[in-house]
């Protein structure tokens, strides 16, 4: 008995589990830090911490589960920062080592924050340049202001966005206004903005237990590591539930109007879906919701998981992640913009030298000019044939998505 009991023992020491996947949300200025509150309260396995330069917002740190981190003393003495980016910018700047220690040893960080304020916007860029200097995988989840609040509070928003997503793994930004799709105009603020946090609670929990629990198909952090790879990338998320006969069509048309984005899902190039259901979940409805979403791209790299549970019997689950490569909406039309003004003033600039040029000996042929605007203005076909280029020489680069993913090393 002495001697199958070892034999036993050794067996089990034989076995290695893998460590816990450690998560932390941040919450950063009021905003955030309200969002971080209510998820304490419905998220498990997650850590959780606010960080502020008003000592009035730790108030808000009711539960236990919420570390609370203060800086800029010295520069605003335990106040906020008149909502001045600048001002929280040079205090987070002051306690860079503190912040860098907020994410040390962690796997995933997800940065929340409502943009347009001081905290948010000008701490923000800091904190996402040390979470990435700790080589920790990064979400953004921002809100943008109201329409009613200002055009200046929208710009600071957007610039802030800008430089946020050069230090995040990705970015999803939901604008305010969204809002009044979600609830009714009349229902309380507290009730409406707490609907938005809701939505976004669902899915952090859904994407914490599809990448912990082991599943029928597993989807494990290796695998959201993959889809997250790089900088800079505009992150969309959907899910739904569905029962009765036409279950899988209506599930599909919920996962594809999502009434948070403003865009549509464009340039598409990663994409992580996990299926949920119960016991008479089939091939076949497996095979049909899988076929929708991969037309969102056909070349898309896909990683997808199948999980079953008896508390849905009778229903289908799905929750996807979604990464573009495609510039951030609004950004775009700031660029385009920017770009228009440049090329007016080059336009303007040669009329004060039609003198020089007068008296220039040497003139540029005419077949010259007209060679070199040939060269510069490229068709569409041209243009889309250069993205599939650049696509495949990507696609190249990235041997990890052969491999299956117990067998993937940690990517750096």
């Amino acid at each position: 008995m002495g001697k199958k009991s070892t034999k036993k023992t050794k067996r089990k020491q034989s076995l290695f589990k893998p460590r816990k996947i450690k998560i932390r949300v941040v919450g950063l200025g009021g905003g955030g830090s309200s969002i971080v509150s209510e998820m304490a309260q419905n998220l498990k396995g997650v850590s959780f911490l606010i960080a502020d330069t008003d000592a009035r917002v730790f108030k808000k740190a009711r539960n236990k589960r919420i570390r609370v981190f203060q800086f800029g003393q010295k520069l605003v003495g335990g106040m906020g920062t008149g909502l001045n980016p600048e001002i929280a910018r040079k205090a987070a700047e002051e306690e860079k080592e503190k912040i860098a220690k907020i994410f040390k040893d962690q796997d995933l960080v997800i940065l929340v924050a409502c943009l347009g304020g001081g905290v948010g916007s000008g701490a923000g860029p800091v904190f996402a340049e040390e979470a990435k200097n700790q080589r920790v995988i990064t979400l953004g989840i921002f809100t943008l202001p109201f329409s009613f609040e200002g055009e200046k509070k929208m710009k600071i928003a957007r610039g802030s966005l800008e430089k946020l997503r050069e230090n995040l793994s990705a970015v999803l930004f939901v604008s305010n206004e969204k809002i009044f799709q979600l609830i009714d105009k009349k229902s309380p603020l507290k009730k409406a903005l707490s609907a938005l946090n809701k939505i976004f609670i669902d899915w952090l929990g859904d994407l914490i237990e599809v990448i912990q629990k082991p599943n029928l198909i597993n989807i494990d952090f290796a695998d959201l590591r993959t889809i997250l790879k790089n900088r800079g990338k505009l992150l969309f998320f959907s899910q739904g539930t569905a029962q009765g006969a036409n279950r899988v069509e209506e599930l599909i048309k919920k996962l594809f109007q999502n009434p948070l984005f403003d865009a549509q899902l464009k340039g598409v190039k990663r994409i992580l879906f996990n299926i949920g259901g119960g016991k008479d979940l089939g091939l076949k409805e497996v095979e049909r919701i899988s076929e929708a979403i991969s037309r969102l791209n056909p070349r898309a790299k896909i990683i997808f998981g199948v999980s079953q549970s008896p508390n849905f019997k009778g229903k289908i689950k799905i929750l996807m992640l979604a990464v573009s490569d495609s510039f951030i909406p609004g950004l775009e039309r700031k660029a385009k913009r920017r770009l228009a003004s440049t090329l007016t003033k080059r336009k303007a600039k040669p009329k004060r030298k039609e003198a020089k040029k007068k008296s220039s000996a040497k003139e540029i042929p005419i077949k010259k000019i007209e060679a070199r605007k040939k060269k510069t203005r490229r068709t569409a076909l041209e243009v889309k044939e250069a993205q599939e280029e650049q696509n495949e020489k990507e696609w190249v680069r990235e041997p990890e998505w052969e491999i299956p993913a117990f067998l993937r090393r940690k990517i750096k």
